[in-house]
């Protein structure tokens, strides 16, 4: 923390004036006092949920989206304070959402280590494995291969997520046509 009250008004002239070297300084010198609120804050429950950086990052977003112009402070205690209550909010707001709403509620969690619900070691993301995405590939490219040209374009802009409709117009075909070609295609691939 500057040493003189001079010292701490040339620092806050100099942040306002935008000056980067003037904000790292603001930022070595007050950010322990902020992590310090902040920590001081952060309750047990949400601490695995939250990094006090992540806070201290946020109040020093809010502090310098703020013009600077309309902040001032006559002392380096009124800064810190003002700090302080900042992070003091923000910490509060993340307690709130985290222990006083349902959709979040930390409380209400469970490991899945001691649950009786599931067999952790069965657990599957629903993911393919990357054998299964090649098998796939590769059965996709036979499929297309035995596909007649007009056809094996259908099915790529299928693939790509475009509609019976869309196909139609850019291929210049009747819908019925296309709905035709993958009623047929997938009739067989269901038998």
């Amino acid at each position: 923390m500057p040493r003189t009250d001079q010292e701490f008004h040339n620092l806050m002239q100099k942040v306002v004036a935008g000056s980067a070297e003037a904000a790292q300084e603001l930022f070595r010198d007050y950010g322990p006092y902020l992590l310090h609120a902040i920590r001081r804050r952060l309750s047990e429950q949400i601490r695995s949920k939250f990094d006090s950086m992540d806070f201290a990052q946020d109040v020093w977003a809010s502090f310098f989206a703020e013009v600077p112009e309309k902040r001032s402070f006559d002392s380096p205690e009124k800064l810190v304070a003002f700090l302080t209550k900042l992070a003091r909010n923000k910490v509060l707001d993340a307690v709130r959402q985290r222990l006083k709403t349902d959709k979040h509620d930390v409380r209400k969690e469970q490991s899945l280590d001691d649950s009786t619900r599931f067999d952790k070691d069965r657990l599957d993301d629903g993911q393919p494995t990357p054998s299964q995405v090649l098998m796939t590939q590769e059965e996709w490219a036979e499929f297309l291969r035995k596909q007649p040209l007009v056809y094996r374009r259908i099915f790529i802009l299928l693939r790509e997520g475009k509609t019976q409709y869309e196909i139609a117009e850019e291929l210049d075909i009747h819908l019925k046509t296309v709905n035709r070609i993958v009623c047929r295609a997938a009739s067989r691939a269901s038998s």
